[in-house]
């Protein structure tokens, strides 16, 4: 009887063992597939060859991890896999809430940049970034739970070490060559660019395997002496670039602030759909509108910033080199050689300034601006927190933020200073009681983005009163510009339904500019120009204006330059041509949306891609340590 007794409940044990390791496998793939189409990573035909090779790899990815866990752990493996549903479930989530607002997966740069500050920062954008039918990542935790402690409490068996071996092997073997061979099929050289490509392609489980695989192979294990034919790629690229600008003689309105003082203002989520536009009869931006009729307004400027975002966007403008692919270039690279405004300017005899009202350590600032030789860094320390407006509601507002700078200033002598603004900050909840009439958006995310936006523009405007009544504004050439997205994926249908249009991929993609506006000294007229181009273009346009060259600088002239183009962090590429979307590998004409033969533009395209590259050796090698302005 005991011996019948014992025999049920090992064969009820490893019935429900079998069980829990089943619905381990189902919701996994569950929550991973959520995340694949609620991101929109992957769409609708859900049983596309596309959609079916990512479900196969991310199958196959939850049966290595299971097949590790067997084999390492014996007794101890369903404490393992629960411990592990866990992790992955946490991971899943932060993924989801990251993607969309970076649109991008976490990676392991991004988790060293984090600190306890930084996130108490941002809790009100975390926070707004969750939805109610994220709920389904933690459906499975009771029924788990209840699971794992009954099986817990009776034990599991101990398995043979040459039988998990033998069954561990054959899972993992099997699932790898699943995974290869599906990896055969994707184009491999985009997952160095995008992430997004690879977990479209594969899943995001295999995404974070790869970019992890790849974080250990540079870092830990590659050899990072500056290897000869990298440096002479560099160098190649630079003296082409060079060559060409001198052929193409680009003196239209060179030096014509030279010696003047340079103003840059970085607009926090000003993007360029709302400049010239109307709401229930009122302009959002009149103060913007104003200003663009008596400047160069660049009409086609799409931010190209990464995981860093308002960090990235600040360093593509003041250096001229794009971004990293993963974290920050200010908390990874701080301690680089770079030739930006602020060290040219400081050579040539101007005082720099870096001005933004919050904490010095946020996003590494303080360490940064000292590598881009800013003389002095005003922050949160410096200014008196007298008026709140905007980002979590105790950050000093922008109204008062230019009104303080100005008087910190030493405005005697030339000067070059580049001011950071907050107010107008994700998530908007701040300005939905603020007085501005968005009609049938009022209480929406969109409705209150764009009183947001109002109100930024309304302290620009009282800012270039104040440059005016000190007689600066005829004396300094002036740049104000979008630093990122302000409305994240999730949130277009409120801005589609604010233009009037119909969602589609070439749209959106378009709707990622930026304002550029760039004022010369007595300026009167203004003037539409509509090259296609980005952030990195900044520098070389200011370069000229004010007459100095950027030998090092990767982007172009927009004045005067021929091209026109910009190259998108993630290797996507915009052009007054075509779209060419990397992480999907499709092209698009420009104007049509029509897709085009993608092999008719292929060297063109990567040409323009390798650009990524040229910069990641720039930055990661320090290669401008020898080099002089």
């Amino acid at each position: 009887m005991r011996i019948r007794i014992k025999n049920f409940l090992s064969k009820y044990i490893k019935i429900t063992e079998f069980l829990f390791i089943n619905l381990f496998i189902v919701f996994t793939l569950l929550k991973c597939l959520y995340f694949q189409f609620t991101t929109k990573l992957n769409k609708a035909p859900y049983f596309s060859l596309d959609n079916i090779f990512m479900i196969i790899s991310t199958i196959a990815v939850i049966a290595i991890i299971v097949s590790l866990i067997f084999f390492v752990f014996d007794r101890k493996r369903l404490v393992a896999l629960f411990i592990i549903n866990l992790l992955l479930t946490i991971l899943l989530i932060a993924d989801t809430n990251f993607f969309r607002y970076y649109y991008n997966l976490i990676t392991i740069p991004v988790f060293f940049q984090l600190n306890p500050r930084m996130i108490n920062s941002v809790d009100q954008s975390i926070v707004s970034l969750f939805q109610l039918k994220d709920l389904i990542y933690i459906i499975d935790f009771p029924i788990m739970l209840f699971a794992f402690l009954k099986l817990n409490k009776r034990g599991v068996e101990s398995i043979r070490f040459s039988k998990r071996f033998s069954k561990s092997i054959s899972i993992l073997a099997v699932s790898s060559i699943i995974i290869v061979c599906i990896s055969s099929s994707s184009n491999l050289t985009s997952f160095a660019y995008s992430n997004n490509y690879s977990a479209k392609s594969l899943g995001v489980l295999f995404s974070h395997f790869y970019n992890t695989k790849l974080f250990i192979k540079e870092n830990l294990l590659q050899d990072k002496v500056l290897k000869e034919e990298e440096k002479k790629l560099v160098e190649e690229h630079l003296q082409n670039k060079n060559k060409e600008d001198s052929a193409a003689n680009f003196s239209q309105y060179k030096g014509i602030a030279e010696g003047k003082n340079l103003i840059i203002v970085q607009m926090e989520a000003m993007q360029q759909f709302v400049i010239g536009k109307t709401i229930n009869g009122k302009e959002i931006t009149p103060n913007l509108n104003r200003l663009i009729k008596e400047s160069f307004y660049f009409d086609n400027i799409y931010y190209q910033v990464s995981g860093g975002n308002t960090s990235d966007a600040e360093f593509l403008a003041n250096n001229s080199l794009y971004p990293l692919s993963e974290g920050s270039v200010y908390h990874r690279y701080s301690e680089n050689t770079y030739h930006s405004l602020a060290s040219i300017l400081k050579d040539k005899g101007y005082t720099t300034y870096a001005l933004h009202a919050f904490d010095k350590t946020f996003w590494n600032r303080e360490e940064m601006y000292k590598a881009l030789k800013f003389d002095t860094f005003f922050n949160s320390e410096d200014y008196i927190m007298d008026d709140f407006a905007g980002w979590s509601g105790n950050a000093l507002s922008d109204k008062s933020f230019f009104r303080q700078s100005l008087n910190m200033i030493d405005t005697s002598k030339p000067f070059y200073s580049f001011f950071v603004t907050l107010s107008n900050h994700h998530p908007f909840n701040y300005f939905e009681s603020f007085d501005f009439d968005v009609g049938e958006f009022e209480g929406e995310y969109i409705g209150n983005f764009i009183k947001g936006a109002n109100y930024a523009d309304s302290c620009i405007g009282e800012f270039i009163k104040d440059l005016k009544s000190r007689g600066l504004y005829d004396n300094s050439l002036l740049v104000f510009y979008g630093d990122h997205s302000a409305v994240p994926k999730i949130e277009s249908e409120g801005l589609m339904k604010f233009l009037g249009i119909e969602y589609n991929d070439c749209d959106w993609a378009k709707l990622q500019r930026v304002p550029l506006i760039i004022h010369l000294p007595g300026q009167q007229k203004g003037e539409v120009i509509s090259t296609t181009g980005g952030q990195i273009d900044i520098m070389p346009t200011i370069a000229n204006l004010m007459g100095f060259d950027v030998p090092y600088a990767l982007g172009k002239d927009l004045i005067n330059t021929q091209k026109s183009y910009a190259v998108l962090r993630n290797g996507s590429i915009i052009t007054d041509k075509y779209i060419y979307f990397n992480d999907t590998r499709e092209l698009y004409d420009y104007k049509t949306g029509e897709p085009l033969d993608i092999s008719l533009y292929e060297n063109e395209m990567q040409s323009l891609i390798n650009e990524l590259n040229i910069s990641d050796i720039i930055i990661s090698n320090d290669l401008l340590s020898d080099k002089t302005p």
